[in-house]
């Protein structure tokens, strides 16, 4: 990925949100339960997302358009997602790590150098996650 810049606070970014999101999943995680999926209250019958069909712990309901769709996205996003994308996040951050010791060891006594390699090489995808993570919770901490 090509950016103009290299972000400085690249890999911090990164693990900072790796360690939320891995702090929400087990959060959200009750019994070793990280598997979410649609279902059905047992009386009504209503379309919720539940982690247990018999004894769930975690039931969401929610009152939308096209409720099957959102409760499938709901269901797919839950803690399992949340613990394999803070592992992806770590990942890159010790990348990103690495990719700035490569080009400071490549070109010691030129920053300029270094820095443009950095920002042609850094994983803007899984920074424009992690920024989209830190800032969502940043609105999260800021509305309570």
């Amino acid at each position: 990925m090509s950016e103009s810049t290299a972000d400085p606070h690249a890999a911090d970014k990164l693990r900072a949100a790796a360690t939320l999101v891995r702090e929400l999943a087990e959060g959200a995680t009750h019994e070793g339960r990280t598997a979410w999926r649609p279902g059905h209250t047992l009386t009504s019958r209503s379309p919720v997302v539940i982690d247990d069909e018999e004894q769930p712990s975690v039931l969401i309901e929610s009152w939308a358009p096209r409720l099957e769709v959102v409760n499938a996205y709901i269901a797919a996003m839950g803690p399992g997602l949340g613990l394999l994308l803070a592992e992806l996040l770590m990942d890159r951050a010790r990348r990103h790590d690495a990719l700035t010791q490569a080009a400071r060891e490549t070109w010691p006594k030129e920053p300029e150098e270094q820095a443009r390699f950095v920002a042609t090489h850094q994983d803007g995808p899984a920074l424009a996650v992690a920024e989209r993570l830190l800032g969502a919770a940043a609105v999260e901490g800021g509305a309570r």
